[in-house]
């Protein structure tokens, strides 16, 4: 036999069995993607969806508003030893210390 019509048969069987091939892998991984969950698979979706709508449900309202302003008390009260000093009281009306 000739070398150029030896070769081209072998390519061609070369690209033949390449597409045989992938087109067997192309099916094999269709029906894995396919294929029924087992029960146990099945039941541990089912808690976790169960359990992620539950725990949405629950922290709900337990977060406290964001948009709330909050009390800074530096602004509302600088020093509050200031109420507890008894000399600064109007009603006093001498200063025994100056």
């Amino acid at each position: 036999m000739n070398k150029k019509v030896l070769l081209a048969i072998s390519v061609v069987v070369i690209l033949a069995l390449a597409g045989g091939g992938y087109y067997f892998w192309k099916i094999k991984t269709k029906k894995a993607v396919e294929a029924p969950k087992s029960a146990a698979e099945q039941a541990t979706e089912d808690i976790q969806k169960t359990t992620s709508a539950v725990s949405s449900e629950v922290g709900k309202n337990i977060i406290p508003n964001a948009t709330a302003t909050a009390i800074n008390p530096i602004q509302t009260d600088a020093n509050p030893y200031n109420k507890t000093n008894p000399f600064s009281n109007s009603n006093l009306k001498v200063n025994p210390f100056q």
